[in-house]
């Protein structure tokens, strides 16, 4: 028996006479009876006048016309009939065998997807076929099977397809499962969030990001089978490589390294497809086969291939904790170090401690763990009990090889309070050599080296840096030209190891200033530093301020080389002085000069205003002294000891008087210079305004003679 099928997708129905097309959703509804076909003729049963009528060829062939040869019935889209008297295309209709009706309705019913391979998605008849988002069977030859829940589909073109219905059997029982747990565990952070995603699935089965963050929120709480389940109904509806990739972490936690090796290499086979996967990546499942948390080196190893796509990081915060027995490798502790660090800084305050007390409880006292303790401390405002834990980690970073993170990196060059409290009164060691550098300095007609200028403008750079420095330079020139009434400033400028060309264009300078009064002055000193590295060059700038500060009583700015001034700088720095004590990027701090986030030494060094002019030899010999201190070549970096050096400046002579002193928070308001973060990188900011060469600057001194 067949019953029949519009283009536009309604069933052929009748209720007593009277004869339309219904959504196939309503072929079981007491009020229509769907047509079949006469079992005993070619008509339709109980309209004998209204003959079926097979097409033979072309590409219609197996379609059929319902009429009385000189008239056809013709279905709307809305599904009416209408008389006419030719056949096209949208006048057949699809014979489709009766027994699969209830079927058909089913599937017309709710949303279904084929597990693996696409959402959960509402099924259309149209254009002669079922359709289930990209997918299409032609209904002239469908053949529909019930397995379970699911109805298996062919139309013997290709392999049978299961859809299964949304939400899936294994969500079913997922969420029976997720229920229980939520009323064992009563009141807590997770049955709240557990609770708010059940509301979203209640409504939208198919989901697949809100049963991801299920997952993730079942694994912080030790559910690892809750996860991974979860994990497996967003797998059902929205298949990609990652969601193995997140169950072979899970399987990690567990315990579970052949699963999680199996895991990783159905992952990585997602990812490369028929491609074969690199052997170096083949190697690392290996490993983690063996019990190695390997896996921690998949994210470098997908990065350093070439067109490769990496996958999703949103499962990596769990490879942490780990017990030590997988982490024997020297490139897995190293990579769970990193890995360490990292899910730490993204962690609230009582997150971070429970995760730094269950990794030694597993670990023992370990570089990662130790460092993430003295956050905890420090952002509890107990630098007691931080200072202990920095030196511990230093220590044991030293001792085991295992490198800080960069934003941790200050750890290397971080002094106890006690140690830092009153180093500007102490004599240290020249150890970095700037002691013997040479200065010169401008002084223009009518003045005296020795009078102050409105401020220092303080910058350090080596001969590479050296190519922010003729637009840095012109742009205060002109500034200066522009706002002669606004004040006078002095830029200095530390060097090392300037090339001929670079130390002959700043001798020139010194002699254009010192031609005539241009409302500025240049000084300059260059030399060689003993240890020269990125570290070193960022803080020439302190090393300096002794020396200025005791020529020069004024405030003063320190700032990296590579910015530029705008053309109202003297009107701002007129603002900044009259309004605030001391500027610092405090991006880590409230309004209060609490710091809430980060680390001691998250504190932006690039730009800093020092107002208090009485304080400033003391601060100064301070920020000289830390650097020359601390500096040391065996540590594994000293990136971040400038940053180190001010946030122990600014916790020695700025945060004890927070509530008597204005702070200026630099990045906030109006910038006082422009930074490369402002314009899209260091290269950007070259460009930005104009490029300024050292020939550029030559002219404009020629043009300004």
């Amino acid at each position: 028996m067949f019953s029949f099928i519009s283009l536009h997708g309604h069933i052929l129905a009748h209720r007593d006479f009277y004869l339309t097309g219904i959504p196939v959703a309503q072929a079981v509804s007491p009020q229509w009876n769907v047509v079949q076909l006469n079992p005993a003729g070619n008509n339709l049963q109980g309209f004998a006048d209204i003959a079926v009528s097979v097409v033979e060829d072309g590409d219609n062939r197996g379609l059929v016309t319902l009429g009385d040869g000189t008239n056809f019935l013709c279905a709307h889209p809305e599904g009416e009939l209408t008389w006419m008297q030719h056949v096209l295309t949208w006048e057949l209709f699809a014979p489709v065998l009766s027994q699969h009706v209830p079927l058909l309705v089913r599937l017309a019913q709710g949303k279904w997807l084929i597990a693996g391979q696409q959402q959960a998605e509402q099924v259309l008849f149209l254009n002669h076929s079922l359709q289930l988002g990209e997918h299409k069977w032609d209904l002239r030859t469908l053949f529909l099977r019930e397995k379970g829940d699911a109805i298996v589909v062919s139309d013997g073109r290709e392999q049978e397809s299961v859809l299964q219905p949304s939400p899936v059997a294994v969500q079913k029982t997922f969420m029976a499962a997720l229920s229980a747990q939520m009323k064992a565990m009563g009141d807590s952070p997770f049955v709240q969030a557990a609770q708010a995603a059940r509301q979203r699935l209640l409504v939208a089965p198919e989901d697949s990001g809100c049963l991801l963050e299920l997952a993730k929120d079942c694994a912080k709480v030790g559910q690892f089978g809750l996860a991974r389940t979860a994990v497996l109904c967003a797998a059902l509806q929205d298949f990609r490589p990652d969601l193995y990739f997140f169950s072979a972490i899970l399987a990690l936690r567990e315990g579970e390294a052949q699963q999680a090796a199996e895991l990783a290499n159905l992952a990585l086979k997602g990812r490369f497809g028929d491609a074969p996967i690199p052997e170096q990546l083949t190697h690392l499942v290996q490993r983690t086969a063996q019990g190695e948390a390997a896996l921690l080196l998949l994210p470098a190893a997908l990065k350093d291939l070439p067109d490769t796509e990496e996958f999703d990081p949103a499962f990596n915060f769990l490879m942490v904790p780990l017990s030590a027995s997988m982490l024997r490798a020297e490139d897995v502790r190293q990579a769970y170090s990193y890995q360490f660090e990292q899910v730490a800084s993204a962690c609230t305050q009582e997150e971070r401690l429970q995760l730094a007390q269950a990794d030694q409880a597993q670990n023992r006292a370990q570089y990662w763990n130790q460092v993430v303790a003295g956050h905890y401390a420090w952002l509890n405002q107990d630098r007691a009990s931080a200072d202990p834990h920095y030196v511990t980690a230093r220590k044991l970073s030293r001792d085991s090889g295992i490198k800080a993170i960069d934003y941790n990196c200050g750890v290397y060059t971080w002094l106890p309070e006690a140690a830092a409290y009153n180093l500007h009164d102490q004599q240290v060691t020249d150890q970095l050599g700037i002691a013997g550098w040479n200065w010169h300095s401008s002084v223009a007609p009518d003045r005296t080296e020795a009078d102050a200028p409105d401020a220092c403008l303080v910058f350090g750079c080596d001969s590479a840096y050296f190519r922010f420095v003729p637009k840095l330079v012109m742009s205060l020139m002109r500034a200066c030209q522009a706002h002669p009434e606004h004040g006078r400033f002095r830029l200095c400028l530390g060097v090392d190891r300037p090339t001929d060309e670079q130390l002959t264009l700043m001798q020139d300078l010194v002699a254009f200033f010192s031609e005539k009064d241009r409302g500025m002055d240049v000084s300059f000193t260059h030399g060689q530093l003993n240890h020269a590295n990125e570290a070193t060059y960022t803080c020439i700038r302190y090393l300096m301020l002794p020396h200025i500060v005791s020529q020069w009583h004024c405030p003063v700015l320190t700032a990296d080389c590579d910015g530029y001034f705008p053309q109202d700088f003297p009107a701002l720095w007129q603002e900044l002085t009259s309004g605030s004590d001391y500027g610092f990027r405090l991006y880590a701090y409230n309004h209060e000069g609490k710091q809430i986030a980060g680390e001691p030494w998250g504190f932006g060094a690039g730009l800093s205003y020092f107002g208090e002019t009485e304080l400033l030899p003391q601060i100064g010999r301070y920020l000289h002294n830390y650097v020359q201190r601390t500096y040391s070549p065996e540590n594994p970096t000293n990136w971040c000891i400038d940053q180190c050096a001010l946030a122990q400046a600014y916790a020695r002579f700025v945060a004890p008087r927070w509530n008597d002193l204005r702070i200026r928070f630099m990045d906030e308001d109006t910038p006082l210079m422009v930074m490369p973060h402002h314009v899209g990188g260091k290269d950007a900011l070259l460009e930005h305004d104009g490029a300024v060469s050292e020939q550029d600057l030559r002219q404009f001194m020629q043009d300004n003679a």
